[in-house]
């Protein structure tokens, strides 16, 4: 899934095509926060099916403001409307990318108490609410509709050491008992220094055995992006 950024933050003129030409590839439309939702989300719905959307982007952290915002409820209920899934980038930003660094108004409790509002729309709160992980995974142990990943960790001048980050992020997810809820990311961007992707999957594999792996690659992101269904049997 291709999560596109906002102009303001990163120009990406070729998303939709490059979603468009291979049959892997499924967009997640951005919805900028500082311009108003509807006229985003008309041109969305004019190529739901053309640009293959299975959900929708919010870059909290980056754009000030939480899920909790009024403004959001056209947005839950578009997504309610089409079965799309609603991501909020949380946490910590990228070290090369323009940000208002907005930390608490990217909290996953926010995201839970709009998931609790909304419990036909799914949510997920990207890149655990580092450094926040243990109560997000918590949070999402407690709301069936809400999901979250470890993207972005091997960014080049940001990882810690792999240790650290095994007992910080596993002491997480074991103690909160949220593997349904987890998803694989990594948060891939040319662009940005996070090209590594074979380190994700190492890191994967030192946390869970094959047979969760497997869950967390495939079944729970078919849970959590039910709209993906459509396009697989088309394929």
């Amino acid at each position: 899934m291709v999560m596109q950024f906002p102009e303001s933050i990163l120009p990406n003129p070729d998303t939709v095509r490059t979603v468009q030409r291979d049959p892997r590839l499924f967009l997640c439309p951005c919805i900028d926060r500082k311009s108003p939702a509807g006229p985003q989300l008309a041109q969305i719905e004019a190529h739901l099916d053309d640009w293959k959307v299975v959900g929708l982007k919010i870059y909290t952290s980056y754009q000030r403001g939480t899920a909790e915002d009024p403004e959001l409820e056209e947005v839950y209920a578009f997504c309610e409307r089409y079965g799309l899934t609603v991501t909020f980038h949380t946490g910590l930003c990228s070290l090369v990318l323009p940000s208002d660094q907005d930390l608490e108004g990217s909290s996953a409790v926010h995201i839970a108490r709009a998931a609790e509002r909304h419990p036909n729309v799914n949510f997920v709160a990207a890149h655990m609410d580092d450094p926040n992980t243990a109560a997000c995974c918590a949070l999402c142990a407690d709301h069936p509709n809400l999901f979250t990943d470890f993207s972005g960790l091997f960014e080049e001048g940001y990882e810690s050491d792999w240790n650290v980050l095994l007992a910080n992020y596993g002491d997480a997810l074991y103690t909160a008992d949220c593997t349904s809820q987890i998803l694989y990311g990594t948060d891939f961007c040319p662009p940005l220094n996070l090209v590594d992707i074979e380190r994700f999957d190492d890191f994967l594999a030192e946390l869970y055995p094959e047979k969760v792996r497997e869950q967390i690659y495939y079944s729970n992101p078919m849970r959590a992006f039910p709209r993906l269904a459509s396009f697989l049997k088309e394929q």
